[in-house]
């Protein structure tokens, strides 16, 4: 049978019940001592009087009354107070200091090698996931006519398996093209009638509100200010108690820089769907234009996003200017606004649009090309023609009247600030934290990351194709292969994935779930041809509300982050990592408790007292300086019954050093109580040199034995 009470922590009880048995403990000693007084007859032997003394003395009465310290010598009196100073420090010690406990954190113990096995996702994307045993990876080759792919040989040319020489390269580590595979997929005739794995590229379950760090069926996502994606076959450590690792893992996450237009959509809303005054502002865009074309370095992968971005804004407002009857920029300022024709684009007040701002009166704005991407369908794959996607994006609806933007109302004005971005995918190798209690579900991970700046060897297939007829191996591989001729190689913490077919075509390869990324970026940059999820907001109002906070902390770095999280939405539900440890370096959690020093004050002072206290009794106790045996005989003289027999030793002595006791009259006892000395010094004499006492002198009476 339990007890329940609320509102409560184990300090706190703890507390209370030291309190109550602390006020158990003193009021106990003073009710019985009251009721021994009642209840003890007038007539007692000296022992029993002894007793009696005893138990008064050592409750709280003297200390209440006052009685016994009136006429105390100085050090009688300091070690008087003392005493009770340590015997209310005792008290408050009890109470006080546990309040300062808490819970801790588990800590974990050693780590070491332990068995682990997997765990079963439950989540609708777990669940959703096709079974592993019938997908086969293969690749073809050929944009627009079939060529021959890296690593095959004439007589290959019509088959679509990888060769046996490039599967052992990129598997040679973990973390490459085949550590991953289509979440769903189903096998049918991919390009030129072959019969291939393909994606089914759809959103299962969108990710895109969820915030932190979590598992899902073979990976990990990040959906915070840094996202991203890790491959791995779930495996959990065997101990019951919980556990922490740590894991190497393949990471995948998008890069992308944005740069404003200084062009924004302005409107107002007259009813739930139209609008008035539809125009577009030049915030500076036109007007103050440069003069200069942008230039984009070439240096391979050390990539410059925002000199991408930057081009294709410049680019992007110029041919926009020049679609408003061939304007140059003198002819427009600051503020000034450009009625848009609304009936030739299916744009939706407030939607976040993207890729196809053709309502820009012609504007190429949003048309990714080779200017603002750097490559071209024709160029030649290779490590240092990074994969790019760029466009423009006109951001989620802002109101610009001070109203609540959860609010629309007739007549209230908006904005949508118009900016291009670059965007690309960077591979790592990052570790990553897990630790999870007793239970076995992935939803209980607690996740963190670090990433790895160590430098790796990172490897691409040399070949001589075009982008646009080629999706090129790529990953992490072993040392051995740095110096091989049929790989392009570099060492570095990461790797910007080069671009191919997937870049160009804005599609999934068949048999090659490498090429999802680059694929999602296409859908990304296009997100009106989009009807899998509705990701600008115009129909999920907790989505839209999303964006809009993005855009009020930064509207640069907000802009990118949207495409980031889009991003990493759409791989993280057409990837999965299929890497499995059967054996982890785990250790298992064990609890703690936390103090708060605050509480530990009567506590220290309590020490301040103790220590010196106990260094000197030990010190003088082990020396001989005082014997166990005075302390013996001073207990048994100093007994109420003795004195009164007048077998005690204690004698009193004239306070000009003689040896005759002092004869008290019975009017005065009460003051010479108090001032007359009395001697038991010879005791301590004799017992420090360890001869014969002055009580051993003393003749014995019959009363002494009783």
């Amino acid at each position: 049978m339990a007890i329940i009470i609320p509102k409560l922590t184990v300090a706190q009880a703890a507390t209370i019940i030291n309190a109550i048995i602390t006020f158990l403990q003193y009021s106990i000693g003073l009710a019985l001592v009251a009721l021994l007084l009642y209840c003890i007859p007038p007539f007692n032997s000296a022992n029993s009087w002894s007793v009696a003394a005893r138990q008064v003395h050592t409750s709280l009465w003297p200390v209440i009354l006052r009685r016994t310290h009136t006429y105390a010598s100085t050090r009688v009196n300091f070690f008087s107070t003392l005493s009770l100073i340590s015997a209310l420090l005792v008290a408050i010690c009890g109470i006080v200091v546990p309040l300062g406990l808490k819970q801790g954190p588990p800590v974990h113990s050693f780590f070491h090698p332990i068995n682990a096995s997997f765990i079963q996702d439950t989540s609708p994307l777990g669940l959703a996931t096709s079974p592993r045993q019938d997908f086969k990876f293969g690749r073809i080759c050929g944009g627009i006519s079939q060529v021959l792919c890296p690593g095959n040989t004439p007589e290959t040319i019509n088959r679509t398996e990888i060769p046996p020489s490039v599967f052992e390269t990129f598997s040679s580590t973990p973390h490459g093209p085949f550590n991953m595979e289509f979440r769903r997929y189903f096998i049918n005739n991919g390009g030129y009638n072959f019969s291939m794995a393909k994606a089914q590229i759809g959103i299962v379950q969108s990710l895109i509100l969820q915030e932190g760090i979590f598992a899902a069926d073979g990976l990990i996502i990040d959906m915070t200010e840094t996202p991203g994606i890790g491959f791995s076959n779930h495996t959990i450590p065997s101990l019951g108690d919980g556990s922490t690792w740590s894991q190497e893992m393949f990471w995948l996450e998008p890069v992308t820089t944005c740069v404003n237009t200084n062009l924004t959509i302005d409107y107002i809303r007259v009813d739930e769907f139209g609008v008035d005054n539809f125009n577009l502002t030049d915030r500076g865009g036109f007007a103050n234009l440069t003069t200069e074309y942008p230039q984009l370095s070439r240096d391979g992968q050390n990539i410059n996003l925002y000199e991408h971005a930057y081009k294709g804004a410049v680019l992007g407002n110029f041919f926009t200017m020049m679609g408003f009857n061939n304007m140059t920029r003198n002819e427009s300022f600051v503020g000034k606004t450009y009625l848009l024709n609304r009936s030739s684009t299916s744009y939706t007040i407030g939607d976040m649009t993207t890729g196809d701002l053709s309502f820009l009166q012609n504007a190429t704005l949003g048309d990714p090309d080779t200017s603002c991407r750097g490559f071209g369908g024709a160029d030649n794959a290779n490590i240092t023609n990074v994969g790019v996607q760029c466009g423009g994006f006109a951001g989620p609806a802002q109101r610009t009247d001070g109203g609540d933007e959860r609010i629309p109302s007739m007549n209230s004005t908006w904005t949508q600030s118009i900016h291009v971005c670059a965007s690309t995918t960077r591979a790592s190798i990052q570790t990553v934290t897990f630790t999870i209690n007793s239970t076995r579900d992935l939803r209980d991970l607690q996740i963190t990351r670090k990433i790895s700046n160590t430098s790796v060897l990172w490897a691409v297939e040399k070949t001589d194709l075009m982008i646009r007829d080629v999706d090129l191996f790529w990953g992490h591989v072993v040392d051995k292969y740095e110096s091989d001729p049929s790989l392009w190689t570099i060492r570095s913490n990461a790797l910007y994935v080069p671009a191919g077919g997937s870049d160009s075509w804005g599609v999934t390869g068949a048999g090659q779930p490498s090429t999802v990324p680059a694929a999602a970026w296409a859908k990304v940059y296009a997100l009106s041809s989009l009807s899998d999820f509705d990701y600008s907001g115009k129909t999920n109002f907790a989505l839209l509300t999303k964006w809009q906070s993005l855009l009020a902390k930064n509207p640069e770095t907000g802009n990118a982050q949207i495409r980031n999280l889009i991003w990493t939405d759409m791989v993280a539900n057409s990837l999965v990592g299929t890497e499995t440890h059967s054996t982890l370096v785990a250790a298992s959690l064990e609890p703690s408790v936390t103090y708060d020093l605050r509480y530990a004050i009567p506590l220290l002072l309590l020490f301040i007292i103790w220590v010196p206290s106990f260094l000197a009794s030990t010190f003088i106790l082990v020396l001989g300086r005082l014997k166990v045996t005075y302390l013996r005989d001073f207990i048994d003289h100093t007994a109420v019954g003795r004195l009164a027999l007048g077998d005690s030793a204690l004698a009193p002595v004239d306070m000009r050093g003689g040896s005759e006791p002092v004869h008290l009259n019975e009017g005065s006892w009460r003051k010479a109580v108090g001032k007359t000395i009395v001697s038991f010094r010879s005791i301590i004499n004799v017992r420090r040199s360890g001869g014969e006492t002055f009580y051993d002198k003393v003749p014995k009476s019959p009363a002494a034995s009783d």
